[in-house]
């Protein structure tokens, strides 16, 4: 039996508005896929400098081409709690 189908609930917290969400996605969706969905359903844009992380603030940018199963068997995020996070930077001049 082949598990492309299987649905995991991922959990995406935007670190720029403080709201989260929670959804279930199939486990072979990509990262990027993930983010752009959780995009959707916190009404917001991507914006320049914005990135896509763990809960524990580990970078996942080198990740978003790779499915969410390859990433568990990684041990990458394996709890599925990932954040947006908005650029980072000083006061505007």
């Amino acid at each position: 039996m082949s598990s492309e189908n299987h649905e995991v609930e991922v959990q995406v917290k935007s670190l720029k508005t403080g709201e989260t969400v929670r959804f279930r996605v199939s486990e072979s969706a990509t990262l990027q896929s993930v983010w752009d969905t959780a995009l959707i359903k916190l009404n917001e844009t991507r914006n320049a400098g914005d990135t896509f992380r763990c809960s524990d603030g580990q970078d996942l940018t080198a990740y978003l081409h790779q499915a969410l199963a390859q990433m568990h068997k990684e041990k990458v995020c394996v709890d599925r709690h990932f954040e947006i996070k908005g650029p980072s930077g000083g006061a505007v001049a």
